[in-house]
Parts: structure tokens; C-alpha cells; sequence
């Protein structure tokens, strides 16, 4: 995979800013993937210059859980809510995804931990307390609306089956 200078970034972000074409036309103009003109575009847009530059870092097994419940209430896609965590690599959110799904997300996360660290690994800022506090509040709505959803069914089916019971049968 090829790297590109935050200064490149920068001309191509400025250039889709500008007008001065839609990420196909810069796509043949820089020779860059169109996937990564969006990204930088939207990381740009959130971030400034500093979305831009290389960040290598790692994430916590409950910052991986924040992002993809962010992502499903917000109905997301994973470029959309890298950039708004600023997670450089959008398809690192997939991989988070597909772990979860799986059931990996938390023994990846213990075998890290297990393992000795050959190095000291800087640790990307953990959201605030008050992120978590909006996420726990926005989990109990979900919740909410989501029994209130299942009651109205149960009701809505209980009622089509009282109309089907009471409807005459029709003899012939």
C-alpha cells in the first residue's frame, strides 16, 4: 500500500474543495484511489490538517464497541464514522465489525493483553466521560423504543387474529 505525504493529502483535498473536479476527475488527475480522496476529504472536513497526518495508535476493546454501536444507532458507514472518531483507516472499522459479529472483538482484545509488549504503545485518547454517559443515555432510548416497537406488534397481531377469529366463515 502506498503512502502519501500529509502535503500531497493536502493539494488533493484543497483541489476537491476548490471545485475543481469530483473525486473521479481527481482520481485520473493524481493517480489516487478514489476511496482515499473521499477519506481524506471527510477527515479534513472534521479535523483540519491534523486528520491528514499519520497517527498509529491503538484501540481499546471498549472504544471499538463505542465506534460500531455509534455506527449501528447512527446508521453509519464505517468512512463516515472513522472520520468522526478520527480512525485513519476506515476498513479497520469493518475488521472491528466482523470480529464482533463473530465474537472475536473481546479475545482479540484479552490476547493482546496476555502477550508481552516488546515496546510502549501509545494509546489513542480515551472519549470523555461525558461520550460515554451520552452513549449509555442513547443505548436506554434505543431500548425503550425498541419494547415499545415489540409491544405494539404483539398488539397489532393479537388484533388481526381476534378480526380473523370473529369474521363469519363464508359456507358454500
Amino acid at each position: 500500500m502506498k503512502k502519501y505525504q500529509t502535503e500531497f493529502k493536502l493539494k488533493v483535498v484543497k483541489s476537491f474543495m476548490a471545485g475543481d473536479g469530483g473525486a473521479k476527475l481527481l482520481v485520473r488527475q493524481w493517480s489516487v484511489p478514489e476511496e482515499k480522496i473521499r477519506t481524506w476529504v471527510s477527515h479534513y472536513r472534521l479535523h483540519g490538517i491534523d486528520g491528514l497526518r499519520p497517527k498509529r495508535c491503538t484501540y481499546s476493546a471498549q472504544f471499538k464497541l463505542q465506534v460500531l454501536s455509534h455506527q449501528d444507532r447512527e446508521q453509519l458507514s464505517s468512512r463516515q464514522v472513522a472520520a468522526i472518531y478520527d480512525i485513519r483507516n476506515p476498513n479497520q472499522v469493518v475488521v472491528w465489525r466482523r470480529n464482533l459479529d463473530q465474537g472475536r472483538l473481546q479475545a482479540i482484545e484479552n490476547e493482546k493483553e496476555e502477550r508481552p509488549k516488546m515496546k510502549l504503545e501509545s494509546r489513542c485518547a480515551v472519549p470523555s466521560k461525558n461520550v460515554a454517559a451520552d452513549a449509555a443515555q442513547t443505548l436506554r432510548e434505543e431500548n425503550e423504543r425498541l419494547r415499545a416497537e415489540v409491544a405494539y406488534l404483539k398488539k397489532l397481531q393479537a388484533m388481526i387474529r381476534s378480526k380473523r377469529s370473529a369474521a363469519p366463515t363464508k359456507r358454500v
